[in-house]
């Protein structure tokens, strides 16, 4: 595989930290990094590395879960503390898309979600329906998060609903495709019969929730959709709350069969998992654990 180098915002992004406290790791040498002209880059595995897990793995005994969200770091290091050496987890960083996609194509693999159909005005099980067809499959609730606007703090464009983005006063700044929250803005264009032309910024581009913010934060962008825990670490950022979204994780069902995927549900409904998930703040994890499907 290629190596991938991260600027030190999407490695914030990933670890969950701000940007400065990056700068302070590489400082430290706690985190590698290479000086590529003025600006510092970091290798995916290295980052990885420090973690303790790696983004994917090629053993057939191993797992892998499919997701973005911190939490999943706290699942993996919890079931590879307690395994009996022959079986690991790991987390691939991908997208909900991306990541419901690479279950279908390869065993082993658990993918989490946070999709919002408008049609139904659910959450995930249309999707996991359609891309995984003739699967069967089992869907388990992890937590509910908000997503929203993120505007500079005062909300100096005055920005409140959704309809908001086709002001020619406002710009914003939109994520990629496959990401939950690109899913959620082209489900609302199309529930609304915007047409995303008609929105000064969708073409751009951020890869992360803390680089979208750092858009807003900037200026080049008046508002941009992400999530309240991301917003809590950008200081300056207001956020308003949209709606609040629902973050499942799917196993094919012949795999709960297996000691090693029974043991990964077991920790999901676990004290310990939930007491770490209760430290993290902006999740509702009260029906973490329940089977919806």
């Amino acid at each position: 595989m290629d190596e991938q180098f991260l600027s030190p915002l999407e490695v914030a992004e990933i670890l969950q930290v701000k940007k400065n406290t990056v700068y302070e790791m590489i400082k430290r040498g706690d985190l590698k990094a290479t000086k590529m002209g003025k600006q510092f880059r970091i290798a995916r595995k290295d980052v990885y590395e420090y973690m303790g897990v790696m983004p994917e793995t090629e053993s057939p005994e191993n797992i892998v879960i499919c997701g973005q969200d911190q939490l999943l770091d706290v699942l993996c290091a919890l079931y590879n503390s307690q395994s009996d050496g022959h079986t690991q987890v790991y987390r691939s960083p991908m997208g909900s898309y991306s990541g419901l996609y690479r279950m279908y194509q390869n065993e082993n693999y658990v993918a989490t979600c946070h999709m919002w159909d408008g049609a139904t005005d659910t959450y995930n099980l249309p999707y996991i329906e359609r891309m995984l067809p003739g699967e069967q499959v089992a869907v388990f609730h992890l937590l509910k998060r908000w997503q929203g606007f993120y505007v500079k703090e005062g909300n100096p464009k005055n920005i409140q609903k959704f309809e908001d983005l086709l002001r020619e006063d406002v710009r914003m700044i939109n994520r990629e495709k496959g990401s939950g929250i690109r899913i959620f803005i082209d489900e609302m264009c199309k529930k609304l019969d915007i047409d995303p032309d008609r929105i000064h910024g969708y073409e751009d581009i951020a890869s992360s929730h803390l680089i979208a913010a750092t858009n807003v934060l900037r200026g080049t962008a008046a508002v941009a959709i992400g999530n309240e825990k991301s917003a809590r670490q950008m200081e300056g950022i207001q956020f308003l709350p949209l709606k609040q979204e629902s973050y499942d994780i799917v196993f094919r069902k012949k795999d709960l069969k297996r000691k090693e995927f029974q043991k990964l549900l077991n920790i999901i409904g676990s004290g310990e998992f939930q007491k770490e998930a209760e430290m993290m703040s902006g999740y509702d994890i009260s029906d973490m654990g329940k089977q919806l499907y």
